[in-house]
């Protein structure tokens, strides 16, 4: 099996197949990976350089998520939590960012080493982190004023810091001082244009659309920290501008670039309701046409094995049933015979009896004719011959008895 290419995912070797021999993956899948994952990239950098932070983070987390090694997109994510004031999200993403790619050519390692030789940083955020965790604290607890000493304290050691604002402008509302919640939020949109918070908290105080954008709008064109990290254009004097990362083109097949540029500034958030309809709608016919059909198909197969094992079950039920039913029959017959032996014999004794009643009379008869009585003898005893006659009639009744 030829060897070409080294797998995009684990380094190993791809056969001729375009699989890789390790890790048995598709290089034009990995490929299709890596060139959503810079998508979502230069869609958050663009997103980054107007000030929508929110969105960028979106766009930088789904491109992270289809590829954990894109390190332009995990060190831009670092940075604009840097910029929200959040800066232990942020140590995170460079940390990672620099285990994965060590080299002096990764941002993050500069990052890293100017937080480093700066301790008063590190201290700021802190001490940032516990004033807001203490405010919070105090307005969970209903005590409003604490809370919003600590807010800003939390904001003087950090004027970036979007979650104080927030907490300030929703304590605000609360106390219904709606201009100070107004300011708080007019400095949260100036940071992050589309907070979803702050536009919640805005319309919940009855600003308009317009006003809203008026406030967007109002935000400080010239970012320092920004141009400082390189995320604005590139200007004299002044620090390299994040790389756009274009599609890697694919072997064998032409070259995508003007495709791609045409679709660059394509913002495809306002078609997320289209996609999440489209998705439903396929997902019914999905389950209409494949999971209905297989589902009922496994129905009617459970019915019949079921039904061929209840006709098995009353068919044997059936047979030994007819079994029982012929030897009741035997039964029947074999008694039907014994009562009509029974009836034979009762009918032979009948007639055995009537016979020696028959006998007896004549026997009788036969005994006065010619055997003279007691008077006659002079005695009143029977003779021999009586006795004797009377003798043989016992016997001829004892043995019509035992039959």
């Amino acid at each position: 099996m030829a060897v070409r290419d080294r797998c995009l995912y684990c380094g190993s070797p791809v056969s001729t197949n375009g699989y890789c021999t390790k890790c048995r993956l598709s290089q034009d899948f990995l490929r299709k990976a890596i060139n959503t994952s810079n998508h979502y990239y230069n869609m958050g950098l663009d997103k980054a350089r107007v000030r929508d932070l929110s969105g960028a983070i979106d766009s930088l987390k789904a491109s992270l998520r289809y590829n954990k090694s894109n390190i332009n997109a995990r060190n831009l994510l670092g940075l604009i939590y840097y910029e929200m004031g959040e800066v232990v999200p942020a140590l995170n993403y460079w940390v990672v960012s620099v285990n994965m790619h060590p080299g002096k050519d990764n941002l993050a390692v500069r990052y890293l080493k100017e937080l480093r030789d700066d301790p008063k940083t590190l201290e700021n955020a802190s001490q940032t982190a516990r004033e807001f965790n203490m405010a919070l604290e105090h307005a969970k607890n209903y005590s409003i004023d604490l809370a919003l000493i600590n807010l800003n304290k939390a904001i003087s050691l950090n004027s970036n810091f979007i979650k104080a604002y927030l907490l300030m402008g929703l304590i605000y509302i609360g106390k219904n001082r709606r201009g100070m919640a107004r300011k708080c939020l007019a400095k949260v949109m100036c940071l992050d244009r589309t907070n979803p918070t702050a536009l919640h908290y805005l319309r919940e105080l009855g600003e308009s659309e317009e006003n809203i954008t008026r406030m967007a709008d109002s935000a400080d064109e010239t970012a320092e920290l920004f141009n400082y990290y390189g995320v604005e254009e590139e200007k004299e004097n002044e620090g390299r501008p994040a790389k756009v990362i274009t599609p890697r083109p694919e072997k064998g097949k032409r070259n995508q670039e003007s495709v791609y540029k045409r679709y660059k500034g394509l913002n495809l958030a306002r078609y997320s309701n289209i996609y999440m309809l489209a998705g439903i709608i396929l997902g019914i016919v999905v389950s209409y046409f494949i999971l209905i059909p297989s589902v009922r198909r496994s129905y009617y197969e459970k019915l019949k094995t079921s039904e061929s094992s209840y006709l098995k079950e009353i068919s044997s039920k059936n047979s030994e049933i007819e079994s029982l039913n012929a030897t009741v029959d035997s039964l029947k017959e074999k008694a039907s015979n014994t009562d009509a032996a029974a009836v034979d014999l009762n009918n032979q004794i009948t007639d055995l009896k009537d016979e020696i009643s028959q006998l007896k009379k004549q026997v009788g008869d036969k005994a006065d004719k010619n055997q003279p009585t007691d008077a006659e003898n002079g005695t009143g005893q029977p003779t021999d011959a009586e006795n004797g006659t009377e003798e043989k009639v016992d016997d001829v009744n004892d043995v019509v008895e035992e039959e």
